[in-house]
């Protein structure tokens, strides 16, 4: 027989004199003297706005939250269907606060999910315990399907107070909803983290965060295939900012971008985060060509009428790679790209006809209208040297071709050579017909994307790593003359590498450009 854990008497004796001490706080007529004697929390600005002091000795909100957190941990112990009656019996009444995330059954205290990962925790000072609140993805609520499968999570705040006659009540305050809670009838400042539930996504994610290499160099060995993620649930009169990571990479790269921008609270009120991973090593187009298909997919899963706002108006976030395949997004390229590598037009073309159905969709796209905006990040509009030096000589020496990507051209090479440009015709004969080579300078179909003009607003952060003449500079990888393209409606230049968007300067200019988005586009 299973041993349940009981609420102590020097617990709920710290946990009465705790709550008693709030209480004494906001009530009676010792409130001033109180005040003047002891060291109130510092007024502090942050998301969401000025904090209320609460005057309080702090070593007695120290005890009050030792007390609420042994709570919470022995809550979150007990068997599900044991639950209630435990409660029931030591007169606890448990209350949970609405959330965006549905299903939510385990309660573990923020201070447990710390990362190296994530370079600063978005917090708010006050009362109570932050937790994070979650469940693993089950697939019990609609489009988890498309949700992390490592688990969904929430920020929630633990308090427990007197309820009367010798009872309490233990909350889960949401404390994106309220920024505040009553204690002795007046309204207190609740404590929040905003920051751990990502933390907790990140230690879970570490698997992922270590494919990316692996991804690059065979992508038939990964589980995990191309795909859209929802962040948090979905939304249909919130912006997708959908995020599209770059070579040798995984959606955790842009986790600390995640994290920042969350804790705006436009941002977090007015945009909900989406995340595409893609195995990398894919040729640049084919991949391209994956993406815009899973986007539209994803969508109809989505909205099947098609008619939601938030269907209708995506802001996409391209880094290095992932900004060409943006590129394809929003593009209308004819038979540009097409007659950039194929000299002969579809008709001419001899290869049966689901092969040649697959190359169309690699040259022959139209913009997709719902997407409104776009930013690239560090992107190699017109190649890298990377691909043709060592370090990209080394990549394509491990790199294991994907039989299925290689015989959509093989074929045409084999049957039809005359037509097909030499830069291709040299990848495929040499087994290089990969990501790394493809985003060679000397790729005809790159150099020709770069030459469309995006056909929304769009704006460019370029990284500089070492002092000196712009147009001369490089982020190590990528060249500024590489990255910038005519027609920007803003573009930035900061002291960075290649992962430019760690910034705190980029960050700024993202947040800027989303809210510049929402007076634009009267969002």
């Amino acid at each position: 027989m299973r041993l349940l854990p009981s609420v102590s008497f020097s617990r709920a004796a710290v946990l009465g004199l705790a709550c008693a001490g709030l209480a004494a706080c906001t009530t009676g007529p010792e409130l001033a003297s109180l005040t003047r004697a002891v060291r109130p929390l510092q007024v502090t600005t942050v998301a969401d706005g000025p904090v209320t002091p609460l005057p309080l000795a702090p070593e007695t909100l120290t005890a009050y939250h030792k007390a609420v957190r042994e709570i919470v941990v022995w809550y979150d112990t007990l068997p599900a269907n044991q639950k209630a009656a435990e409660c029931e019996r030591l007169g606890i009444q448990v209350v949970i606060d609405p959330s965006a995330e549905k299903g939510l059954h385990r309660y573990t205290p923020a201070d447990e999910f710390r990362t190296n990962l994530l370079d600063q925790y978005h917090t708010r000072p006050g009362v109570g315990v932050p937790v994070v609140a979650w469940r693993a993805n089950d697939g019990t609520q609609r489009l988890d399907d498309l949700r992390p499968t490592e688990g969904l999570a929430a920020s929630y705040t633990a308090v427990v107070l007197p309820a009367g006659e010798g009872r309490w009540t233990l909350r889960f305050v949401n404390p994106i909803d309220h920024a505040t809670v009553e204690v002795g009838g007046k309204p207190v400042t609740v404590a929040a983290n905003y920051s751990a539930p990502i933390a907790q996504l990140v230690e879970k994610a570490k698997p992922l965060a270590r494919s990316g290499f692996s991804g690059m160099l065979s992508s038939t060995k990964s589980k995990r295939r191309e795909k859209l993620y929802l962040m948090e649930p979905y939304d249909p009169k919130k912006i997708p900012l959908l995020m599209v990571h770059g070579l040798q990479s995984t959606p955790v790269a842009f986790i600390n971008l995640t994290n920042d921008l969350l804790a705006d609270p436009m941002v977090r009120q007015r945009y909900q985060i989406w995340h595409y991973h893609y195995q990398t090593g894919t040729p640049v187009l084919l991949n391209a060509a994956n993406f815009r298909r899973i986007v539209s997919s994803t969508l109809k899963e989505i909205d099947p009428q098609g008619d939601d706002f938030a269907t209708n108006h995506l802001v996409i976030i391209g880094h290095s790679m992932g900004g060409i395949l943006t590129h394809t997004l929003v593009s209308e390229p004819d038979y540009k790209l097409w007659d950039a590598v194929i000299k002969v037009r579809p008709d001419k073309v001899k290869m049966p006809p689901e092969s040649l159905t697959q190359l169309k969709d690699v040259f022959l796209f139209h913009r997709d209208p719902r997407v409104k905006r776009v930013i690239f990040i560090s992107v190699p509009h017109r190649g890298s040297t990377w691909a043709d030096n060592f370090i990209g000589d080394l990549g394509q020496t491990l790199f294991k071709p994907d039989r299925k990507v290689t015989d959509v051209f093989g074929h045409l090479v084999e049957v039809q050579r005359e037509v097909v440009h030499p830069f291709v015709v040299g990848l495929y004969e040499q087994g290089k017909f990969s990501s790394i080579r493809t985003l060679s300078a000397s790729s005809p179909s790159l150099q020709t994307l770069a030459t469309l003009p995006p056909e929304v607003p769009f704006h460019s952060i370029i990284g500089q790593k070492s002092a000196g003449p712009v147009d001369l500079g490089s982020d190590g990888v990528v060249t500024y003359k590489s990255s910038h393209l005519e027609g920007a409606q803003s573009e930035l230049v900061v002291r960075a590498g290649h992962n430019s968007f760690r910034k705190k300067e980029s960050v700024a200019e993202i947040k800027r450009i989303l809210y510049e988005h929402l007076r634009k586009s009267g969002s």
